[in-house]
């Protein structure tokens, strides 16, 4: 059985060395460096490719980049894989794009091959973004699932990303919410964080419920705070504009929250939003028609 670096080596040197021209073989430091990735010295394989790429004719070449990324990325998985940042791996998509974009439409064997190794970056960045993403580390989590989605737009322009940028974008709101109470003095730009990225979910799929729940909820919890922050010692004219504020908040969640009802009528915390919310907005009689239904509800619950 072929062992697996030696397989890849073979997969290197059949898109090097097929029908295309054979620029790369000619170049002794290529054929050392695609050596050492068989010997599994990553440093001594970047080192040669790289020497091999300062030779004008051998950068003008698409099968070189090709060559190059594929051993940048050999790099990254043996030398910097926990990287979230790493610099081989961003030179590795950076060959593959170079030699892409100087690929003839009739080269569709090596087309395929660099496809094939910038799918695969594609899914590493993507795997790091969603096993990174907590409340200490969301931006280069984030910056990492961009990468992963320009890869994909590019070698498969057809497919379908909506699934994938709806996860990232429920995971970012619950991360936002999270730093919202633990962040007291970043809320105003952690809370326009999270609207944005329900927004982004609800432009995708607006029958989302958990987009629209979260986004009503995001809403009645500022006007929840607002009344929780009020006392007898707040001047009259504070307390108006306070209570015009909780008004308005309410009326922003009631559109999200109603939808949320209606694509989910059995979730107990939106029928007590929207009992809370109807109550703040002086509507007494939905207030209670939601209370009942909260009632019942956990009554039927508790049967079960």
């Amino acid at each position: 059985m072929i062992k697996r670096s030696k397989y890849l080596l073979l997969i290197a040197l059949f898109c090097v060395c097929g029908s295309m021209r054979i620029t790369a073989q000619k170049n002794a430091d290529f054929v050392a460096a695609l050596n050492y990735v068989n010997l599994k010295q990553a440093d001594s394989a970047r080192a040669r490719v790289d020497k091999a790429m300062r030779d004008s004719v051998v950068a003008k070449d698409a099968q070189s980049w090709y060559v190059r990324g594929f051993i940048y990325k050999f790099y990254y998985v043996n030398k910097e894989a926990d990287n979230q940042t790493s610099p081989a791996r961003a030179e590795a998509l950076r060959s593959l794009r170079k030699g892409l974009s100087m690929l003839p439409d009739t080269a569709k064997t090596l087309r395929e091959s660099i496809n094939l190794q910038m799918k695969s970056l594609a899914a590493k960045y993507h795997n790091d973004a969603a096993r990174s993403l907590d409340t200490s580390n969301y931006k280069i989590p984030v910056q990492n699932f961009a990468i992963y989605m320009d890869i994909m737009k590019q070698i498969e322009p057809g497919m379908n990303l909506k699934p994938a940028e709806i996860e990232i974008n429920l995971a970012l709101s619950a991360i936002y919410s999270s730093l919202y109470t633990a962040s007291p003095k970043t809320r105003a730009n952690i809370l326009e964080m999270n609207k944005a990225a329900l927004l982004k979910v609800l432009s995708l799929d607006p029958n989302n419920v958990s987009a629209n729940y979260n986004m009503g909820i995001l809403y009645y919890n500022q006007a929840v705070f607002l009344i929780n922050n009020s006392d007898y010692e707040t001047p009259l004219t504070s307390l108006n504009g306070i209570q015009d504020d909780q008004v308005q908040l309410f009326k922003q969640s009631l559109p999200f929250t109603e939808k949320a009802y209606q694509l989910n009528p059995k979730k107990e915390e939106t029928l007590q939003a929207l009992s809370g919310i109807y109550f703040g907005l002086n509507d007494y009689d939905k207030s209670k028609l939601f209370q009942e239904k909260l009632d019942e509800l956990r009554k039927e619950q508790k049967k079960h």
